[in-house]
């Protein structure tokens, strides 16, 4: 629509130019009016070029997670840990001789997690979960209610809303 609109507007233009270019008779002031036809026929040129970009009503942008969210047996926020800008998260429990970005050593199963558990790393403009070496495993729940296994090595891409299964502690991605 906006394009119609550009167009039609550029077409009044060079005919206006036209009709003050015949009335003149190309006299005085010819070389400008000329030259507003050029820009007219160039604005109509790039309006329906290829390369033109498609029309903004058609771009969904896609929100980056910014907080990783522990959540209770209710769906409830326990805690929070805010992960924009960062590129690689580990998740674990932190005993003293390790690091970790999200300490779940005071989560209700935090017997099943191991010191390091799994990491979430931030690549290709989305963020992954992988299990690195844990005895009791990382799942994902998507958004479609489907939940997978992660299998040892093979990273997970994560998207808004997907929970995060560390052991039986649940964390979403927000």
């Amino acid at each position: 629509m906006e394009k119609k609109i550009s167009c039609v507007a550029a077409l009044i233009c060079m005919m206006i130019a036209g009709i003050v270019l015949w009335r003149m008779g190309l006299r005085a002031g010819g070389f400008w009016i000329g030259g507003a036809v050029l820009v007219g026929m160039l604005h109509i040129i790039f309006l329906f070029s290829s390369k033109q970009k498609e029309d903004k009503k058609y771009f969904i942008p896609q929100r980056t997670p910014t907080e990783l969210v522990l959540l209770n047996e209710e769906d409830g926020r326990i805690a929070s840990w805010y992960i924009y800008g960062k590129n690689g998260i580990v998740i674990g429990r932190d005993v003293g001789e390790n690091q970790v970005t999200v300490n779940l050593d005071h989560t209700e199963y935090a017997s099943m997690i191991d010191v390091e558990h799994a990491v979430l790393n931030y690549a290709k403009d989305a963020w992954y979960v992988e299990d690195i070496s844990s005895k009791n495993g990382v799942s994902v729940r998507k958004s479609d209610g489907r939940k997978y296994k992660i299998a040892y090595g093979k990273p997970c891409k994560l998207e808004q809303g997907d929970i995060i299964f560390i052991g039986l502690a649940r964390l979403q991605i927000q």
